[in-house]
């Protein structure tokens, strides 16, 4: 019997130095295969240059980061939607259909949440609902966040530069997994296959010099595609999966347009204002954040630049408290506004400061977006 235990306890011994073993492989594998991926990231990074694109691997990639990277300065959007706060199954609306049918959805996968729209029939096509179709120019910034699924089938995406005025002179710029066509020219492909999931698409044209970069990695630099200057965009898509059973659908779920490289002293002539939403406070409080920092020195530098302009400061907030409260508040961040452009060599004599609080809001939704959109600081000519 004695012996029978000896045994038992010699196997039960050997069995648990081989579990130890195993998940001592496995802890390792884990450490060489995190140390992989960050690799990758750094490959990514050193291959982005210094254009701004975005420096992070698709495994880090989440819906927030899209704006706040420095490819796109929030001050100079001209379009922005993230489709939040939309309903399901209807047309999403800041945008404005041309054929086909795009819906409305949410979508969850690896752990994300997101508000996307999906194209629900091949080659459906939309555009940015902005007001004229002639917003583009000869220099701006496109950004877009795409999914691919993997699930075969010709997926890819069509951000199509439109010229209103000469249709010999729209230029598409196709987006499929890992790779991105330049019009006519030869596809660009990535070093490798990027995995199923969101990708983001950055274009950067500036009077004839187009780039464009694929999850932060440049694929297009092109120096001369015509000097076009392209008034409009269009965007569309081919989706398998609208037509197959069980299959994902192409979708976006963060779309931008910034007027790259327009002054702020055209938009405040031409506007007669500028709004800013780059200036942050903590909840209920008007002191100025650092992240307000590069917005505010854009003012500060126009400012400077033309000596006679003079402005009225005004500060506006959500509908979230009191009336009394929120008038209060956007005085008092108008005027922390105002001294901290003071203390750059801003005279105080060609600025004025009034609040509204939450009287006049930009969007009248009750949802976060919405209440997002209504704090801002504005600066009037006057």
């Amino acid at each position: 019997m004695g012996t029978l235990k000896t045994i038992g306890f010699a196997l039960l011994t050997i069995f648990c130095m081989g579990i130890v073993q195993v998940q001592g492989q496995n802890t390792l594998f884990k450490k060489v295969k995190n140390k992989v991926e960050d690799k990758v990231e750094e490959v990514v990074s050193e291959e982005a240059g210094d254009e701004g694109a975005v420096k992070t691997s698709n495994k880090k990639q989440m819906k927030e980061y899209v704006v706040d990277q420095g490819f796109i300065n929030r001050a100079d959007l001209l379009f922005h939607d993230d489709f939040n706060g939309e309903r399901a199954t209807e047309f999403p609306s800041k945008w404005t259909h041309i054929k086909g049918s795009i819906q409305n959805n949410s979508f969850s996968e690896a752990g994300q949440r997101d508000e996307v729209i999906e194209w629900i029939s091949n080659y459906a096509t939309i555009k940015p609902t902005i007001e004229g179709d002639d917003y583009l120019g000869d220099s701006f910034k496109i950004e877009i966040q795409v999914h691919f699924n993997l699930e075969g089938g010709n997926q890819f995406y069509n951000l199509n530069l439109r010229n209103s005025k000469d249709i010999y002179k729209h230029h598409d710029i196709r987006i499929a997994n890992s790779l991105i066509g330049n019009g006519n020219d030869n596809l660009s492909r990535m070093p490798g296959q990027p995995p199923r999931g969101w990708h983001t698409i950055q274009v950067s044209f500036n009077k004839g010099n187009l780039k464009a970069f694929f999850d932060g990695v440049q694929l297009v630099n092109n120096p001369d595609i015509g000097k076009y200057e392209f008034t409009h965009i269009e965007i569309y898509a081919s989706s398998p999966g609208s037509s197959r059973v069980g299959q994902t659908k192409s979708m976006i779920n963060h779309f931008s347009i910034a007027k790259a490289g327009l002054p702020l002293y055209e938009r405040l002539v031409t506007k007669g204002r500028i709004v800013v939403q780059d200036i942050y406070f903590d909840n209920d409080q008007y002191v100025i954040k650092k992240e307000s920092y590069p917005a505010l020195e854009k003012i500060v530098n126009m400012l400077k630049e033309h000596v006679d302009t003079e402005v009225t400061i005004e500060g506006h907030t959500d509908s979230n408290g009191t009336e009394e409260a929120n008038q209060l508040l956007s005085e008092n961040r108008a005027m922390a506004v105002k001294k901290y452009l003071v203390s750059k060599g801003i005279k105080s004599s060609r600025m004025s400061t009034v609040g509204y609080g939450e009287e006049r809001p930009i969007d009248r939704s009750n949802n976060e977006k919405a209440w997002a959109t209504n704090r801002r600081v504005e600066f009037v000519m006057r």
